[in-house]
């Protein structure tokens, strides 16, 4: 038994409310069972129950036990103060209150169907990936779908903290927080930290200063990168003589990444650091805001072909300094670009539209993701062959999310699909 049950128990009164008492055998009425908290703090606020005709309006806390209360050390927690209800699975130790009294508690085991009990345990102990796989098809194809955009939701807001966390540590520069979180993404799975690290150790204001010159931006940022230090080819003799008076001028030494960092293995040369870096400069030469080009943008088409920057004539034909292309590099792919936008850019626009309270900002976001295919994966093919129509990467985000949030962990009271054969 776990407490997300007596959670589901308590907010969809499922058992028996007739003739109501609590431990200690005084009669109560359950007027309004609250509102499911998901922050700190008791599990339901704004309750109203009425205990021996005498009407409060408060909290609800829920435990499996009465002594949870003790062992959460909710009695030294001021938080906790205005809980009316104590709502437990098994009585077994008296609660007080800060006045002393007893805190009123109202015992669940006796009071629930067996077969709600089963219920519940045949999903969270079943066997299969998707627990409710053998009974999917039972679920109305709108609760499964309302279901699927509650899950998108969540991972875009998760997505979201993360950029306003990295806005707070760069003190509100929205600006500067856009572009760690651009170059992170471009460095993909394989050199995201790496490319967050140089984020941080070349300030996007410095790039700005030499952006009208290809030469002094690539020489910032493979100087920094630290790809600069042993290459005897002659475009980066070049920019390493540039990068030599820039480093010097700004006090750029300290700030120089270890080469050991970044990763080729196991790569594409097209997805090389190397030609990634040469891709931000070619961005960067462009001279546009990208926080503005990213909130601003509205449509999908245009923020494509901001990405489709032209890369200098040197990277065209190489994949690292001194090593040439087998054929030419045309800048970043479809599928590249696709992958940008879905971690990048959709992202930075929940996070603003957040921050802002601009609806508008989250509807273009989810527009995008609508005007992009579905990602194609063990994940989404399972939920294709439950019947689960994935036509867009708004629908596959939010498959992800609810198989790996929902499903694998088990949180099937807190899914849609799982309330609902939960009823049936």
């Amino acid at each position: 038994m776990k407490e997300e049950f007596l959670h589901y128990i308590w907010q969809y009164q499922q058992f028996d409310k007739s003739a109501l008492k609590t431990t200690s055998n005084t009669e109560i009425s359950i007027l309004k069972q609250g509102i499911l908290n998901r922050d700190s703090g008791p599990d339901f606020k704004e309750a109203r129950v009425k205990i021996d005709l005498l009407e409060w309006v408060g909290s609800v806390e829920i435990h499996l036990k009465s002594s949870d209360w003790l062992r959460h050390n909710h009695q030294q927690d001021s938080a906790y103060d205005n809980v009316i209800l104590h709502v437990v699975w098994q009585h077994d130790k008296e609660i007080t209150g800060k006045d002393g009294k007893a805190l009123p508690t109202l015992e669940l085991a006796a009071l629930t169907n067996q077969n709600i009990i089963d219920k519940y345990k045949s999903l969270v102990l079943s066997p299969a990936t998707v627990p409710c796989s053998s009974d999917f098809h039972k679920v109305d194809d709108i609760i499964k779908m309302s279901m699927l955009d509650k899950a998108l939701m969540q991972r875009l807001q998760r997505k979201a903290k993360v950029v306003l966390k990295r806005l707070a540590s760069n003190l509100g520069d929205w600006e500067e927080t856009v572009y760690q979180v651009l170059l992170g993404n471009f460095g993909f799975k394989l050199n995201n930290h790496a490319f967050v690290h140089l984020a941080e150790n070349i300030p996007l204001k410095l790039l700005r200063k030499y952006s009208s010159s290809e030469i002094q931006t690539q020489a910032l940022l493979y100087g920094v990168a630290g790809f600069l230090n042993d290459e005897d080819d002659e475009y980066a003799l070049k920019l390493k003589k540039e990068y030599t008076f820039l480093r010097a001028k700004h006090g750029l030494e300290e700030r120089e990444l270890n080469i050991s960092e970044w990763k080729f293995l196991r790569t594409r040369p097209a997805n090389f650091p190397t030609v990634r870096l040469a891709e931000i400069a070619a961005l960067i030469s462009r001279q546009k805001s990208f926080f503005d080009v990213f909130t601003e943008t509205a449509n999908f088409k245009e923020i494509e072909a901001y990405f489709k920057s032209a890369l200098s004539v040197y990277w065209r034909e190489h994949y690292h300094f001194g090593k040439k292309s087998a054929r030419p590099q045309n800048g970043l792919g479809k599928s590249s670009i696709h992958n940008l936008i879905i971690n990048t850019v959709v992202p930075v626009l929940i996070a603003y539209g957040s921050y802002t309270d601009e609806q508008s900002k989250t509807d273009r976001a989810i527009s995008f993701l609508e005007a992009i295919p579905a990602e194609r994966n063990r994940i989404t093919r399972l939920w294709e062959s439950l019947d689960l129509e994935i036509k867009t990467m708004s629908d596959s985000q939010g498959s992800i999310e609810l198989y790996n949030e929902f499903c694998t962990k088990r949180q099937c009271l807190s899914c849609g699909v799982g309330v609902n054969l939960m009823k049936l």
